[in-house]
């Protein structure tokens, strides 16, 4: 079976909407805890609490009013839709957080989608609420991210499964090692250049899809060397 997997900010998403939330209501104070992340003296986890307490109280519908302004990828639905009539599954995978996701998701008739990212709730009563974050899906041998996307990957793919990813970004640079076949855009394509990972450009999710139909339509769907030896790794590791 094909199995896609795809990134949430900045894939699905035109834009990255837990960067531009951050920035829009914590400001600078935003900006630095990112380059912190960034040059590597914090992990995800530590980032995105600290993002999250840097937001001052918000009503509810404050939030998901902002959130409305955000819009799927035009070409998305329909390469979900193709990729049910071909049997391929689809599943998201964010290192963002739910509350935006399930949003966006149900704004555009996409619900039911399965999708695994951090989770975070508004705490407090009577009016204004802080964001609390959680992350059920970490790794305990790495920080790097705080939802683990290479162990959904895993997880849900057996050996004989061929292994799409789509991505464009920093959470996107594990999963990439593990995939048989790379949609990459932005910073994920210079990442995969430094890499040697074999990958496609795409602009939108119809470049995916014509690629990926031409992949369905080969005889035998060969699983990519270099993917197949990492992910036997792992398993062996247990």
């Amino acid at each position: 079976m094909v199995r896609v997997f795809c990134d949430f900010d900045g894939t699905v998403c035109t834009q990255d909407i837990g960067e531009k939330f951050f920035r829009d209501f914590a400001g600078e104070q935003a900006e630095e805890i990112v380059k912190l992340l960034l040059n590597g003296v914090i992990g995800a986890q530590e980032w995105l609490t600290r993002e999250c307490e840097a937001i001052p109280a918000m009503h509810q519908e404050e939030f998901n009013a902002y959130l409305d302004q955000y819009s799927v990828d035009p070409y998305f639905a329909e390469f979900v839709r193709t990729c049910k009539q071909k049997d391929v599954s689809v599943t998201i995978l964010s290192d963002g957080l739910d509350i935006y996701i399930k949003h966006v998701l149900s704004n555009f008739g996409l619900s039911d989608i399965p999708f695994y990212s951090n989770q975070a709730e508004f705490i407090g009563t009577n009016g204004k609420a802080t964001i609390k974050v959680t992350f059920p899906y970490t790794d305990s041998e790495c920080q790097l991210c705080g939802n683990c996307k290479r162990n959904h990957m895993l997880n849900a793919s057996a050996d004989e499964d061929v292994i799409v990813y789509v991505g464009d970004g920093f959470s996107d640079r594990c999963p990439v090692r593990y995939a048989d076949f790379v949609f990459a855009k932005r910073h994920l394509i210079k990442y995969c250049q430094q890499q040697n990972i074999t990958y496609f450009p795409f602009s939108h999710f119809g470049d995916v899809q014509k690629k990926l139909n031409e992949i369905l339509d080969r005889k035998r769907i060969r699983h990519r060397q270099e993917a197949a030896m990492a992910r036997r790794e792992v398993f062996i590791q247990g």
